[in-house]
């Protein structure tokens, strides 16, 4: 069997992954959901015993000033973490549990949940000034977190091909992308897209995920697709502390209807923040 046929029986794999567990899917539902009581969003996440640990961890590390005295959950969404911050995590950890990537050894996972969570701030904040029906909050920011969950996936089934595509790319946008084609015969996007169908993920981050980097889309989705495109690239020059050489984002911005004013001031202040936000990734991370 040559590389090319191993890789492919290997991809296929990724249709026989077992579906979702319950509780993840539970999880994932119930962030989503903006009218969920706290109540309610702590039944759902106490299913998931690493996902607890972690949001108490957090919420009594140094991060917050705390010294480990918070242990009940609802106590530390109510006092210290936020039904805003808890939501955002929680996807982001469920799906850190679901692929191990402890295998990979160039995976730098950190950076991988900063990467998704800059995007995700950025996009969430840009979405309010448009005026589309899918731009809501939660689909636009969970669409951000979603979007390279193909990666994870590669890396989860192909540790020692991955190693290679690391080796042999930068994290500017684009090379990773052009290295697993080279290397694998897919992208990030369409194996993510294969396990968002495995999983029966809502249709709409799907059709994002499969979508994106196609520049045919006209669907309904295309707006979100290309806001997703706007903060995936640009977050990749933040993490990597190149913001001073931030890439000519006119056009992109003409599409979305989006000020320069409010895109320099949103992008300047997630830079601002950038310790937080890498704080959080950390928490992902594990």
């Amino acid at each position: 069997m040559n590389q090319t046929e191993k890789i492919a029986l290997e991809v296929a794999k990724i249709k026989n992954l077992p579906p979702l567990p319950e509780a993840s899917l539970r999880i994932i539902t119930a962030v989503n959901d903006s009218e969920i009581s706290i109540d309610e969003l702590v039944e759902v996440i106490l299913l998931s015993p690493v996902l607890t640990a972690r949001l108490l961890g957090l919420a009594n590390s140094a991060y917050f000033g705390r010294t480990g005295k918070i242990k009940d959950l609802r106590v530390a969404i109510i006092q210290i973490l936020g039904l805003k911050l808890v939501k955002s995590l929680a996807i982001s950890i469920v799906l850190n549990v679901e692929m191990d990537t402890s295998k990979c050894k160039l995976f730098d996972a950190n950076y991988f949940w900063c990467h998704a969570l800059v995007s995700a701030v950025i996009a969430e904040r840009l979405a309010i000034h448009i005026n589309d029906e899918l731009m809501s909050p939660s689909t636009v920011y969970t669409s951000a977190l979603l979007l390279n969950i193909g990666l994870l996936v590669a890396v989860y089934l192909f540790p020692s091909e991955l190693n290679d595509v690391f080796k042999n790319s930068d994290k500017t946008e684009g090379s990773v992308s052009k290295a697993m084609r080279l290397y694998l015969g897919q992208t990030q996007y369409e194996l993510g897209g294969i396990l968002l169908d495995r999983w029966q993920l809502p249709e709409v981050y799907l059709t994002v995920v499969k979508e994106f980097r196609q520049p045919e889309f006209e669907g309904k989705e295309k707006l979100l697709i290309e806001l997703l495109e706007l903060t995936h690239w640009i977050s990749s020059y933040i993490v990597c502390n190149k913001q001073d050489n931030l890439p000519d984002v006119t056009g992109l911005l003409q599409r979305l209807s989006l000020s320069r004013e409010l895109f320099d001031s949103v992008v300047t202040d997630v830079i601002n923040n950038k310790d937080s936000i890498e704080e959080l990734a950390s928490c992902i991370s594990g």
